[in-house]
Parts: structure tokens; sequence; C-alpha cells
């Protein structure tokens, strides 16, 4: 059973309560991330939720870790471009103390000087970490590329140069203006009571008033084409190429949905079977879709020898041709739904991310989306609107990007991109 309340503070408490689950999770997720920074403070929520993990004014970093790992619980955190989350998950008879760990680092965190310059080095050495990974790499200079000179083409951990600059005074600003309890939902899912759980909330957060107000909407970015070629010596050339898809609020997203499933979303995909198991040209490529509050994305990725790369490309450009010009098999659509409803409901199975669709319901809808409704919106989606997304994602392909990071020649990537 879904319940959602408003403090008097303004911070959402919204609980599923599923009394046969083993477990709870809870989270405190905050309407803000990278998308909410600049290229001067670039880095410094993914920062931020470093710093609430090295102590508060009655517990140490050792404290904190030690009380969830006493129990097997989970304690963890994570930085988008939208939206931040700390969250615990334990067993039921644990959870009074998990909220008191969240409530405390979310409140009473140090941000101690001494702390804030070591963990520079660990950021910046996980930032180098992400360079030396090209699979992971490449989408951040694809996406830099795509959305330059907007928040959202920045990368969520920063650079080196923008972590340094960081200072206690700058994290604690940013903390309290984006960090308010107007920017504030806490969801929690397991065998919850409801009242129980919220009033419980209220005392651990009583006094937590804050200066910010709710973040104010963004303008859209806008999205650029073309090839970038960052040449780097390795093994393999990985590529990623996009174009736009739509947004998170827009209802054409489940066609997209469906058409992300059939062209590179499974091993059956279109592409996995013609690039890898017919032709043997790499050990992975795939399909994503990457929506956000007022734009998206719909890209495809993979990796190949440096004497393979242009026929790669050339079969992905081939696919996408041949979408646009004859849509998708009427059989396709059936697998397409059947598979999107699996992954849905397999991710269903585990507390947790019940626990971060309940949170991302009330970012971009501001209301909770009941399974019925979703399974409804995956039932309904029909073969043209499949098609309509072919046509916006392939139909233009002067309007597509490609970044590729290795040892690849650019006069020979260029050619058979434009051909």
């Amino acid at each position: 059973m879904y319940r959602k309340s408003v403090l008097d503070n303004g911070i959402k408490v919204v609980t599923e309560n599923l009394p046969y689950f083993p477990t709870m999770s809870v989270g405190v997720w905050w309407r803000t991330g990278s998308r909410y920074e600049d290229e001067e403070n670039n880095g410094i929520s993914h920062f931020i939720e470093h710093m609430l993990f090295k102590g508060t004014e009655r517990r140490t970093a050792r404290d904190i870790a030690r009380e969830v790992d006493a129990v097997g619980g989970v304690l963890n955190a994570f930085t988008g471009k939208e939206y931040t989350c700390l969250y615990a998950r334990v067993l039921r008879q644990d959870m009074e103390m998990a909220i008191d760990v969240l409530a405390d680092m979310c409140r009473h965190s140090v941000f101690s000087k001494e702390d804030i310059e070591r963990e520079k080095r660990v950021v910046i050495q996980e930032i180098k970490m992400i360079e030396d990974s090209p699979e992971e790499y490449v989408f951040d200079l694809f996406t830099a590329n795509y959305y330059k000179g907007h928040t959202l083409g920045m990368p969520v951990l920063g650079v080196e140069e923008s972590v340094e600059r960081l200072t206690r005074e700058r994290l604690i600003d940013h903390y309290t203006r984006h960090h308010c309890p107007g920017n504030t939902i806490i969801t929690a899912v397991g065998r919850i009571d409801h009242d129980a759980f919220v009033s419980r909330i209220e005392k651990l957060f009583t006094g937590f008033n804050g200066t910010g107000q709710v973040l104010p909407a963004l303008p859209p970015p806008q999205s650029y084409s073309g090839l970038k070629v960052y040449e780097k010596d390795l093994e393999h050339v990985y590529l990623c190429l996009g174009t736009d898809g739509v947004s998170q609020t827009d209802r054409r997203r489940y066609g997209l949905y469906a058409l992300n499933a059939i062209v590179g979303g499974s091993m059956s995909s279109h592409l996995f079977q013609e690039i890898r198991e017919k032709r043997g040209l790499v050990y992975n490529v795939f399909s994503y879709v990457n929506c956000f509050q007022d734009v998206g994305n719909f890209g495809i990725s993979t990796s190949s020898s440096e004497e393979s790369v242009e026929e790669v490309i050339g079969l992905i450009k081939e696919e996408a041709a041949r979408l646009k010009e004859s849509g998708i098999a009427p059989a396709e659509l059936a697998f397409s739904k059947e598979h999107i409803k699996g992954n849905f409901f397999i991710s269903l199975e585990g507390s947790e991310a019940r626990m971060g669709r309940l949170a991302k319901n009330e970012i971009y809808f501001d209301r909770y989306e009941p399974i019925k409704e979703t399974l409804k919106k995956i039932d309904g989606v029909q073969k043209t609107q499949v098609d309509e997304m072919s046509a916006l994602v392939f139909g233009h392909p002067e309007s597509m990007a490609l970044a590729v990071l290795g040892p690849a020649d650019p006069s020979k990537i260029e050619k058979i991109w434009k051909s």
C-alpha cells in the first residue's frame, strides 16, 4: 500500500507497505545533482555525498560504517545529473537504527577541513579510475560534446581542477541551499507502518528548516551532432553514438523503450545478433535510453579492434537506415513489450528498487504511478508508436553524434561516418 505525507518543513515522506518483504529500504533523496552546478563547482553534489559518510557530531566515519555493517545491512549513496540519494537496506528489526543513522548523516555531518582535503584525493582517484575505464569514459566524452555549454554535459564527478577548488564554506553553502527540506523526499519500502514512520521522521528532522528554496526548472540544453575522435593508446576503439530521444515526462518514451529492446537492449536484439553473433566483430554492443526532466537521448555503444571499427560503424548505420525505412516487424512488438515487463517485474523483487521507484515518481511526476498503470502503458504501445520513435532517432542522420575513443584514424572514421 502506497501512502504519502508532507511534513510542516516541506519534506515529503512516501512509503509502500509490503508485509511479506524480509528487508526494508529507506532513502533520503534530493532533487539536485550535477545539472544544478556550474563549471566552477562541478562535482560538488558528488563530493557532498562523500562527505556525509565522514562523521557527524556524535558518530565517527568508522561508527557510521560499523553500525550498519554489524547487522549485515547496506549503507550507500549515489549522485546523478538530476537527483542524489543516501540510502540504507536492513532487516525489518533494524529499521530504527538505519533511520537514526541516515538522519544523523543528513543533519549533523561535520564537514571537517581535514576530511575534505583527504577526500579530494579520493575523488580525484575516482575520476582517474573512470578515465582508465574506456567503456565508461567514452560516455562522458560523448555527453560533454553532445550537451556542450550546458550543465547536463558536465561529468557527475567533476574534473580534477573543480574538485581542488572546493572549500568547506562552499560545500556547506551548496548543501544548505540545494539539500533543503523543500528539495527532500524520504522514501521507504517494506513492512512499514506509515504513520509511525512519519512520526519518527518528524522527530529526527525537527528543526531541519534550512535556507534553501525549491530549485527552479532549468533551461533545456541544445544538442550538438557531429563526429569527435579522441585518440588514445588502447587495445580497442570505443564508440558511443547518439541522438535526441524524449524526456522522462513524455508518454512516447514507452515506444522508445520498446524500440531500444529491439535495437540493442538484449542479447537477441538486432545489433547484438548481427554484429557479435553473426560476424564476431565485438564482444558487446548495446543501445540505451536516457530520459531527463525535459530532454532525452537514445544511444548505441560498443568497442572493436582498430581493423574492424569501420565495418562496425557501417553496420550500425545500415541498421538505422533499415529501421528508418521499414520500421519494426509486427512480431517484434510483442517481444519487446514482454521483455520490458519481465525486466520491470524482476526489478520489483527488491525493496531497494521499489524505494527508488517511489522517489523517481515523486521527482518527475509529483505522484505515485501504480504498477498496473505502468503495465497498461507498456501493453498499450502500438507498432506505429515504435515506428514513430524509429523516425525520430534514425530519421535525421545529420543530427546524430559519434564519440570515438582509442587508436582510430580520424580520416577513415570521418569517411565512413559521412558516407
